[in-house]
């Protein structure tokens, strides 16, 4: 069996130098025997024509194998492999001289001194070779042959018993060189793989050490910045309710949308390190995806519009209603994918196409391309855009044209979501982002009936729209089993839709988009609605958010009822627009009761909650979102102290930061815990908030005893979510009774 050894260009480049340099002796060596043989020898002045082309042939060879020597460095640095090649042909052509030359001394001169010199001279140069050049097996094993071999050949056939007794000494001792070169080749590779194992090993080992020491700087790092943070969206939150003059709110929300970016690049870079650590964690749950697909386009709908830009969507009427995988990673490649098409978008359509295919009954592939008419890149960025130049140990990595922490985030999660990512682009013509991802599914394509019913037979127009936007109705239409087509302007499509009256095709829905002449859009609308002919058209007008307040369409929609649609439209809005156009029934989900009234203030009122919190600024801010949600709170700033009040006094919920100094919120909710136990005390909710958002934290803080979890800088709607899990409005009144009654 044949092994096959990891080379080591550093090691090789050692061993072939070692081997070059050592066989200058044999080289020089070879000269002087071939004087001796044929000066004192005699071997001259018998055959002189034959003596010359001998020495020619060893002259050359030598010149050939000095030349190596000489010029190591140079032919070694153009090409190791080369230079192997020349210096094993050296060998070779050495061999084939000296293997030769011992047969013609025996056919001219017998087995004399001459004939044993050459013997000698061969046996030592072999046996030299043996220790030189341990990294080539298989140049040697042919060396020995051709210096051997010919001998054992010449002294058979020459005949008698002292020759053929050499016969066997020389072939003995060739087997026992063959055996030699075999055993010291595999001796020379198993003692260089086990070093570089053993250096291997102490690399991955200091370097998985490395790893987890940079990985807690960085959840450390997190956490610190957190914990400010947290002082600082919390403080703008509560400042957001006060009365403030426009100016004052502008620069309030610029400041909020700036905090927001911070803890976005915290929780990138965050990602990023347990990416590069192979610790990315991944919940999967069955979602809506198509849901998840249209509140993207609706959180990034005003963003386009705001910069002139159209944001449409092409999304397969065939998409599965429920998949399974990790919806938030998921939205998160979503999200930076869309804020980089409109970040680097001055003018035209971005566009998103999504599409699903089916590997199997539970399973398939999800295609997303976003796709931009923005600046476009050069072919060097497009080619190093998912690399991370500090990784690939560029010499200045900062001005390398490298991005930031949000693709190279991209590509780990798509890659962790068994998918793959990927850009295409041409300079000054825009770029188109893909990723893939596999997903699970519930095969359930059932499209709602009472709408389908409806809409059997009609056919809608759409104008003013872009390209992706009118592919994105028409396949929606198309799933809905209406036919739709484009008109070229709003005149044409007046024109259309009287042609069809008169020619008994008419149009049934009439869709306007404002994008083109927002003048001549609500023209056309306005004439469709004021001319009784076209009275049973069905009319949906589609505009941006900020055009939706203008008094120009709220006087259309007060007077005729016009439906209109902010874009992008998707297919939530434009069902619901459809159901209401034509009459159809529409279950409507049932929704939570509002609980922001006085009565329900005034029950929180008697809630007893406990808050234990280091930082007197996060102190503060959290005491000022608590009483705006109506609750009474009490603080420390350590927990043995809060601790020894819990041991007095009865609270319906205590907020545990978890990194407090001396005894932190882990140790001190085991020791809350283990009290009641002992003391047959009802169990107090303990809800965590910390800025630590590493694997194994919210593990760690329920394995304490403690509840549920928050994590900073903690959010109001996240806060009342969480409490009003713990502390219902029914316990509330029910405690205040009894305590009444006493």
């Amino acid at each position: 069996m044949t092994v096959i050894y990891r080379k080591d260009r550093k090691v090789l480049k050692r061993v072939d130098y070692g081997a070059a340099k050592n066989s200058l002796m044999g080289v020089l060596a070879a000269l002087l025997v071939y004087a001796l043989v044929t000066a004192w020898g005699g071997v001259y002045r018998a055959h002189e024509l034959e003596t010359l082309i001998a020495g020619g042939a060893v002259v050359l060879v030598t010149a050939f194998r000095l030349w190596l020597i000489a010029r190591f460095d140079a032919l070694y640095g153009a090409g190791p492999a080369r230079w192997r090649k020349l210096f094993g042909a050296g060998l070779i052509l050495h061999a084939l001289v000296w293997g030769v030359m011992p047969v013609w001394l025996l056919w001219r001169t017998g087995a004399g001194f001459n004939f044993f010199v050459v013997i000698l001279y061969n046996v030592g140069v072999t046996t030299a070779l043996g220790s030189s050049w341990m990294a080539g097996l298989r140049v040697r094993q042919l060396y020995i042959v051709l210096m051997f071999v010919p001998i054992l050949l010449g002294l058979f056939f020459y005949g008698g018993v002292k020759e053929w007794l050499l016969v066997v000494l020389v072939g003995a001792y060739t087997f026992y060189l063959f055996r030699l070169y075999r055993g010291q080749y595999e001796l020379f590779w198993h003692a260089v793989t086990r070093e570089r194992r053993g250096e291997q090993h102490e690399r991955r080992r200091d370097q998985h050490a490395g790893t987890d020491i940079q990985l807690s700087l960085v959840y450390r790092l997190a956490h610190e910045l957190r914990t400010p943070m947290n002082s600082v969206m919390g403080m703008m939150s509560l400042l957001e309710e006060t009365k403030l003059s426009d100016e004052q709110r502008e620069y309030m929300q610029a400041a909020g949308q700036s905090g927001k970016l911070m803890l976005a690049l915290i929780d990138d870079v965050l990602d990023y390190s347990r990416i590069l650590t192979g610790r990315i964690v991944l919940s999967p749950d069955y979602f809506d995806l198509r849901g998840t697909l249209e509140q993207a386009l609706e959180a990034f709908g005003p963003m386009a519009q705001s910069k002139g830009l159209e944001l449409s969507a092409m999304i397969d009427r065939m998409l599965p209603r429920r998949v399974r995988g990790d919806r938030d990673r998921f939205m998160q490649v979503l999200t930076n994918l869309l804020s980089n098409a409109v970040k680097f978008s001055d003018k035209g359509e971005i566009r998103l196409d999504v599409d699903f295919t089916e590997e199997s009954d539970s399973e398939g592939v999800l295609r997303v391309r976003v796709s931009d008419q923005g600046r476009g890149m050069d072919t060097d960025t497009l080619r190093t855009l998912f690399q991370d130049h500090f990784l690939d140990g560029a010499q200045d990595a900062f001005a390398a044209k490298h991005i930031g922490f949000g693709l190279l985030v991209c590509k780990g999660l798509t890659e962790a979501m068994g998918g793959s990512i990927g850009a295409e682009s041409v300079e000054g013509e825009g770029a188109t982002f893909w990723f893939t991802v596999r997903l699970g599914m519930q095969s359930d394509m059932n499209e709602p009936q009472k709408l389908l019913s409806a809409m059997d037979g009609l056919q809608a127009l759409v104008v003013g729209s872009a390209g992706g936007a009118l592919a994105g109705l028409q396949e929606e239409f198309e799933a809905l089993g209406c036919q739709c087509q484009g008109a070229h302007d709003y005149d044409h499509a007046l024109q259309a839709l009287r042609a069809g009256q008169r020619e008994q095709s008419e149009f049934h829905l009439l869709l306007v988009d404002t994008r083109e002449r927002q003048e001549l859009a609500l023209n056309l609308c306005h004439n469709v609605l004021v001319d009784p002919a076209l009275r049973p058209v069905k009319l949906i007008l589609m505009c941006t958010i900020e055009e939706r307040a203008q008094p120009a369409i709220q006087r259309l929609v007060e007077r005729h009822g016009l439906v209109v649609l902010v874009k992008p439209v998707h297919r939530s809005v434009l069902r619901g627009a459809l159901e209401r156009l034509l009459g159809v029934p529409r279950a409507m989900p049932v929704r939570d009761l509002p609980l922001e009234n006085a009565e329900a203030l005034e029950r929180r009122r008697h809630f007893r909650l406990l808050l234990v919190e280091d930082n007197e600024v996060n102190q503060l801010v959290t005491k000022g979102m608590l009483a705006k949600l109506g609750y009474q709170v009490k603080t420390f700033s350590n927990a043995p102290a809060a601790l020894s009040l819990l041991q007095r006094e009865t609270y319906d919920l205590v907020l545990m930061d978890c990194m407090l100094p001396g005894m932190d919120g882990f140790e001190a909710t085991r020791v809350m815990r283990e009290s009641e136990r002992q003391e047959g005390r009802a169990r107090t909710p303990i809800i965590a908030i910390t800025a630590n958002t590493a694997e194994g934290v919210q593990a760690r803080c329920l394995a304490a005893g403690m509840d549920d979890f928050l994590a900073k800088p903690v959010h109001l709607e996240e806060m009342e979510t969480v409490l009003r899990r713990w502390l219902p409005l029914g316990s509330a009144s029910d405690n205040h009774e009894e305590g009444e009654g006493e």
